[in-house]
């Protein structure tokens, strides 16, 4: 069997990982020769979407295989189901919705204070502009907002709270409405983490896809290690690549699992498996709880050639924590955008069937909506953690989720009312405790004390010399509300790895 050699192996061409291998092959260099770096990446899925990037225009497979899907359709899916999340090249951005709120003082100050690492908004800077420009974040203009955008603004401002468009990622988009449930865009007027894949090859990353990484190779050195290369199976059969250095991007859950399957984590999980003891690999699992109350209108709040994604939103702060803890996130999530039949058609104010089943059909795509509520727990509440078998979440009880999200319920049916909803769900949960699980983190948190952190403030782990781990499980602490932050551990990440691995003065 002939074994690759690279200079570095990036495992995961996920959100953040095409990042980290487009940026570190476009700015790094090997330090001793001066030639341009061999990079691999590798990845489970398929790439589905070769060829060029046209915004606005689409690709075949993206119509034939991605139609806007749920969570629950995507995972019957065999082509893209994964234990971890989407199973194809660019990962959860190929269907991510992409709203997010950007970070914030209190985000920077938190993951700075906490774990004692530098990651300031003035370091981070260059990070965050680079995934603001390439995914083309901005709020939608006022002309594409729905009706229900703006009744939901209305309501917002005549309770006292600022209600602001959403940053969105688009390019050459015509807000035609009827990007599904947020997961996609058929046309490619979305940005996606695919926009780097163009600047990863063209300086010479070798993707190899379809291609599961089973084992990061560790060599044992005193209390620590090294990394000498991974082995990974693809058409079947068990292939062996090298190098010095491992990027690992497979996400919050899929990092962990594979570290453990290396003999990296905590050795009362490991055993006799154990090569390199760390007890943060899968633990501090952070996050925040997401609910959706559906409502319906008796007139359309909502017209194919207007739509936007979760465009409306506002924050309602809890006096209780001055670290921007407990803060409620409201949102306009389905109030925007079409709504597709067969969701309609399965929805709890849908009649079960006959003809009033197809009379409600008739208009439902356009007057059913739902509205957002999500909440973070406060650090000092215990976090969750990962089976490192199966890559399941178990979050403990906590009292005060559940008491913020009731809270946020109240705010939300009020709203629900004000802008006349005709119709709103009463289901809601009696309790939150264990859901979690939001645009999750914290798995292989950055910090400077090995004690309650795996990676270091450039993103090497404390004990396995040339292992990065650059995914969503990299921050330490979720932010008030993103899936942004993974790309942006991609583009920070590649940054910091280049400076002190792969420049002139490394």
């Amino acid at each position: 069997m002939a074994v690759k050699e690279y200079d570095l192996i990036v495992v995961g061409a996920g959100t953040a990982g095409i990042i980290a291998a487009a940026r570190i092959a476009e700015a790094g260099i090997n330090p001793t020769t001066g030639d341009k770096l061999r990079i691999g990446l590798i990845d489970a899925g398929a790439q589905l979407f070769e060829g060029e990037r046209r915004a606005g225009y689409g690709h075949p497979n993206r119509r034939r295989l991605m139609p806007q899907i749920s969570w629950e359709e995507f995972e019957m899916i065999d082509s893209f189901s994964w234990g971890f999340g989407p199973k194809m090249v660019g990962g959860s951005s190929v269907w991510w919705g992409g709203h997010a709120v950007l970070p914030v003082d209190l985000d920077y100050e938190n993951w700075s204070s906490e774990m004692g690492i530098d990651w300031t908004r003035e370091n981070m800077k260059e990070a965050v502009d680079d995934v603001v420009e390439m995914y083309h974040f901005h709020a939608a203009p006022e002309e594409a907002w729905s009706k229900g955008d703006k009744l939901f603004r209305s309501a917002a401002i005549d309770m006292g709270y600022d209600a602001k468009g959403m940053p969105s990622p688009r390019k050459n988009c015509i807000f035609c409405g009827f990007i599904g449930s947020g997961h996609g865009c058929k046309y490619d007027a979305k940005g996606t983490s695919l926009w780097y894949l163009p600047i990863a090859e063209a300086n010479g990353v070798e993707l190899i896809d379809k291609a599961e990484v089973e084992q990061v190779i560790i060599e044992k050195r005193g209390a620590g290690g090294f990394v000498k290369g991974v082995y990974y199976r693809k058409d079947g059969q068990i292939q062996e690549a090298r190098a010095e250095k491992i990027v690992m991007s497979c996400g919050y859950a899929g990092t962990p699992v594979v570290l453990a399957k290396s003999g990296y984590g905590p050795r009362d999980e490991l055993g006799s498996q154990l090569i390199v003891e760390n007890n943060n690999v899968g633990r501090n699992l952070d996050g925040d709880t997401t609910y959706r109350i559906g409502v319906v209108f008796d007139e359309a709040i909502k017209e194919a050639g207007r739509g936007t994604t979760g465009s409306m939103y506002f924050l309602d702060e809890d006096p209780d924590y001055q670290d921007g803890s407990g803060v409620l996130k409201i949102w306009s999530t389905d109030l925007d955008k079409i709504t597709y039949p067969h969701t309609a058609a399965l929805s709890e104010f849908a009649p079960a069937f006959g003809h009033a089943h197809m009379d409600f059909m008739r208009t439902a795509i356009s007057r059913l909506g739902t509205i957002g509520v999500s909440v973070n727990r406060p650090p000092t509440h215990i976090k969750g953690r990962l089976n490192l078998q199966t890559g399941a979440r178990t979050y403990p009880g906590d009292p005060y989720i559940d008491r913020r999200m009731n809270e946020a319920r109240e705010i939300a049916l009020e709203l629900a009312k004000r802008i006349g909803s005709q119709e709103i769900s009463p289901r809601f949960p009696a309790t939150f405790r264990g859901r979690g699980g939001g645009h999750t983190n914290g798995t292989c948190r950055a910090g400077s004390d090995r004690r309650n952190s795996v990676i270091n403030q450039n993103f090497e782990s404390h004990e396995v010399e040339g292992l990065f781990v650059v995914d969503a499980g990299s921050y330490p602490r979720a932010g008030i509300y993103s899936g942004f932050y993974a790309a942006l551990m991609g583009a920070f990440g590649a940054r910091r790895i280049v400076a002190n691995n792969f420049s002139r003065g490394a």
